[in-house]
């Protein structure tokens, strides 16, 4: 990689794929400032499709009910990301090894503050945690190879292609 380029990737989408949410069922009988660290499950997954033109990846996030924590929720984010054609200076299976599950957080975290916010407890934070060492090495295979859906450019995306492509002539 040209430490001095962009790595010529694009984010195709980022979704909510799955969310749900609900209180303990006694959360009514304890006091509203009750202290709730919940014990978290986050997964990672991520595949690249054959070509090596588009990928995924996912982080799953999830209390677990068998220790019943005050507040019951999973969810789940993707992102759809792509090669920039002409532009590849980083390689999709590199990106999902370092900086696609750092981008991709936030939204996990916003998701889960938003989810949270109006309970009986107030919002979940999801404290930072240690992507690197969740995330298996560049030189093993990737936990679960998909083949991602084809991403096409946005409107905005096409006219700022037309426009260079008219620049040119």
């Amino acid at each position: 990689m040209d430490d001095s380029r962009q790595p010529g990737i694009q984010i195709g989408q980022i979704f909510l794929e799955q969310a749900s949410f609900s209180h303990r069922d006694d959360a009514l009988t304890l006091p509203v400032n009750t202290l709730f660290q919940p014990n978290l499950t986050i997964k990672l997954e991520a595949g690249v499709a054959p070509d090596g033109k588009t990928a995924f990846i996912r982080i799953a996030v999830h209390t677990k009910k068998e220790e019943r924590p005050l507040y019951n929720f999973s969810v789940t984010m993707m992102a759809l990301l792509q090669v920039v054609e002409g532009q590849d200076n980083l390689s999709l299976k590199e990106y999902l090894q370092g900086g696609a599950p750092a981008m991709l957080y936030p939204f996990v975290r916003e998701a889960v503050a938003g989810l949270t916010w109006r309970g009986h407890f107030g919002p979940v934070w999801l404290a930072p945690f240690n992507i690197a060492g969740a995330m298996h090495p560049v030189e093993e295979p990737l936990p679960k190879i998909q083949k991602a859906p084809k991403l096409e450019p946005s409107k905005q995306a096409k006219r700022a292609e037309k426009k260079r492509t008219t620049a040119r002539r």
